[in-house]
């Protein structure tokens, strides 16, 4: 796929916004057919195999060395070691399938030493020796579930989906729950060993330092499903392979200082909150509802109680207004893309009020309860 050398660095910059959901997969295309001045079947050949690589999934047409050298190399940087893992996974899948579409013999011998050029950039897996690791990489997935960047999410959701063997960590009166074959490397990330990871020998680890063997255990097998349904997806009724899960369980002194911002109280727990909180940050969508929101009032106020902060608080409080996720976080998939008439527009203290009861207060409701109380 021929392109203008100067255009790659455009290529990747365009492709990424797109990966990242801040502009729609069609204005990618052309907008880089446009400025790079290529069709728009290779613009979005470009933009596809970015996505493809950083989920690790083949994709089917080829880039030039210079391309895909660039496109690894930056990968590296912006997203590191754990989806420079799954790009070369993507990058080896198509070499297979590249050399076997062809009659003839085809070879991909370029392709396959920039396979081996940034292989041996990638660290090799050591097994964890101490709960203090072991915590480490329970801390680092948390931080993936509850990340604003869709494909953190999604790394960490199938980890967790595809298990066989888990911790089950109590913290407080929370369990949370994490799988052996990533726990028992040192210093992972979901899939930073994609290449390499293999769950019997992580057993081997995890059952050394906690001293015991996972147990089947068909009331913890009910509460892990509950965990994942509160957070967005659905796991399979038994585990990977068809093998029926297993448990070790864990009690946790303290929680992690990741969770400190997590003060609402959520009766499910302070990872749902938190990934919850994380749909509520995407500011694109929230200042697209408030750009709206504005053209059709005039201002920003909280659409309960009608609290405007720059009236308050003056120009230090012009344009502040927070925004509150109407939509449960077990009703969207990782990759659901939040439409701003799904953001109501609060003032903290409606939108603290609003988190406190299940089902969540409506509108209408809170409006209600101040109403009343001011009678």
């Amino acid at each position: 796929m021929k392109i203008d050398s100067q255009a790659i660095p455009l290529a990747y910059s365009i492709a990424k916004e797109v990966c990242q959901g801040t502009l729609k997969p069609s204005v990618g295309v052309k907008k880089l057919a446009f400025e790079a001045n290529m069709n728009v079947n290779s613009a979005a050949d470009y933009i596809n195999n970015l996505k493809l690589m950083l989920k690790g999934r083949r994709f089917q047409r080829t880039l030039n060395y210079a391309s895909m050298d660039y496109f690894l190399d930056k990968i590296s940087i912006d997203y590191g070691q754990a989806f420079l893992r799954k790009a070369l996974l993507a990058l080896n899948q198509h070499i297979v399938y590249y050399e076997g579409i062809g009659k003839k013999k085809t070879t991909a011998k370029k392709m396959r030493s920039l396979l081996d050029k940034y292989k041996e950039t990638i660290d090799s897996p050591e097994y964890i020796v101490n709960l203090t690791q072991l915590k480490l990489n329970i801390e680092t997935l948390e931080n993936f579930l509850t990340s604003t960047d869709e494909l953190r999410v999604i790394s960490a959701q199938k980890l967790i989906k595809q298990g066989i063997c888990y911790v089950a960590y109590q913290v407080g009166n929370e369990l949370r729950f994490a799988p052996s074959r990533y726990l028992g490397y040192k210093g992972n990330e979901p899939y930073k060993y994609l290449l390499d990871i293999h769950g019997k020998e992580t057993n081997k680890v995890i059952a050394d330092i906690l001293d015991s063997q996972p147990v089947e255990s068909p009331d913890l097998d009910k509460l892990y499903v509950s965990y994942c349904t509160k957070l967005g997806f659905i796991p399979s009724a038994v585990g990977r392979f068809g093998v029926q899960r297993k448990f070790w369980q864990l009690k946790l002194e303290e929680d992690f200082p990741s969770n400190d911002d997590a003060i609402d109280g959520f009766p499910e727990g302070k990872i749902v909150e938190r990934t919850h909180k994380a749909r509520e940050r995407n500011s694109k969508v929230v200042e697209l509802a408030k750009h709206n929101f504005k053209l059709k009032h005039g201002r920003l106020f909280c659409q309960v109680c009608k609290f405007d902060y720059k009236k308050v608080y003056g120009k230090v409080g012009d344009g502040f207004i927070e925004g509150h996720h109407t939509k449960w976080v077990s009703d969207m998939p990782a990759d659901y893309k939040t439409k701003p008439e799904e953001i109501a527009l609060l003032c903290a203290n409606c939108h603290r009020m609003v988190h406190r009861k299940r089902p969540w207060l409506t509108m209408e409701n809170l409006h209600l309860i101040i109403k009343n109380n001011k009678a």
